[in-house]
């Protein structure tokens, strides 16, 4: 018959097998649970992102003179604050 002790560490050690088992499931859990979540952002971003490209499509197509005065301007402006870095 096992002592007080030796029986008291059996069941400590079981205890902790059953929390490495606990604690491992917890992990895949909040594994799968952040692999989800970013695949929604994934695919709200890359509808947004389309929603964008379209309508910059559109407003090009409508004002094509604007588009490329803007362009030339934004050009400009990104050229002059890059180009006094030096």
């Amino acid at each position: 018959m096992p002592t007080a002790t030796e029986q008291m560490t059996t069941e400590l050690q079981q205890e902790v097998s059953a929390l490495k088992a606990d604690l491992g499931h917890l992990m895949t859990a909040v594994k799968d649970l952040g692999a989800e979540q970013g695949r929604a952002v994934y695919g709200q971003a890359r509808h947004r992102v389309r929603a964008v490209h379209e309508n910059l499509e559109h407003y090009i197509e409508a004002r094509p003179i604007s588009s490329v005065f803007f362009a030339l301007g934004a050009g400009f402006v990104l050229g002059s604050l890059l180009g006094n870095r030096r």
